[in-house]
């Protein structure tokens, strides 16, 4: 089944300044119109990132991703056939196309559409001209990874990738961007604040770190709210426990950073 990551979505009290930190630092382009209050829409050329405003009961965060799929009914056949625990919410409201809520065997949360439907264009718009600064690989840590990888792999044939270390990590593509599915273990977080299992962070391929760096310093110099919050992964003692384990849990990135709502980014050249 020809199966791709087609978008993410951040929830935000402040949606429309972290869109301009997209992109003023990583070059994602707008995808359509926006305003304080509404979904921001910005796209490398390939995949969009949309970044709603939080609601009450809802925590600011890194939501759910997306995946467009050649034929939307055998997906969803192959989630029944397979994975029996797995439930599906069909949330297409009126939508040209269906688009339907569901998530994988750990909990996490995508949406899966029809490729080339209306419903994959709702909010974001890839003219195909990728970026310089493109989206990379995300992360998910899990627990019971194995069976999570085995998930993608048998519903939406994904390809299992060496692993670029020695660790039991997963790496997993859809032919453009890594999924990195990273077991979760409470041992890991000792030094550091514990988070959830869920979507941990991720990553941008940039030209040169030298450039990305130089670009951190010129915007946050001219205007201090675009700030990356790298105190968050670096500094003090809970901060630099942080820093370890993202290293440790990630060997992708060569810069690790967070964005100006704390939530973790990699970058790697």
């Amino acid at each position: 089944m020809g199966a791709k990551i087609n978008h993410f979505t951040i929830l935000s009290e402040n949606n429309y300044a972290l869109g301009r930190f997209y992109e003023g630092f990583f070059h994602m382009r707008p995808s359509g119109p926006s305003g304080p209050t509404d979904v921001v829409r910005i796209c490398d050329g390939h995949i969009g990132l949309n970044i709603k405003p939080r609601l009450p009961g809802l925590r600011a965060q890194l939501d759910h991703f997306g995946i467009a799929v050649d034929d939307l009914d055998q997906g969803l056949a192959r989630i029944s056939e397979g994975y029996p625990t797995v439930e599906c919410l069909d949330r297409t409201n009126g939508r040209e196309g269906r688009s339907i809520a569901t998530h994988d065997p750990a909990g996490n949360v995508f949406w899966l559409s029809q490729a080339g439907t209306k419903s994959c264009k709702d909010f974001y718009e890839p003219d195909g001209e990728l970026s310089d600064r493109p989206l990379d690989h995300f992360a998910l840590r899990v627990l019971n990874a194995e069976r999570v990888a085995e998930f993608y792999v048998n519903v939406f044939g994904f390809s299992l990738m060496e692993r670029p270390t020695e660790q039991d990590n997963f790496y997993l593509t859809d032919g453009h961007i890594t999924l990195v599915i990273i077991p979760w273990r409470i041992h890991d977080f000792e030094g550091t604040g514990i988070t959830a299992r869920g979507m941990d962070h991720i990553g941008f391929k940039v030209e040169s770190l030298d450039a990305l760096k130089a670009d951190i310093d010129r915007i946050t110099t001219r205007n201090y709210r675009f700030q990356p919050r790298t105190s968050i992964v670096g500094r003090g003692k809970e901060g630099g426990g942080r820093l370890i384990m993202f290293r440790k849990s990630c060997p992708l990135g060569h810069h690790h950073m967070a964005d100006s709502d704390g939530f973790l980014i990699d970058a790697r050249e």
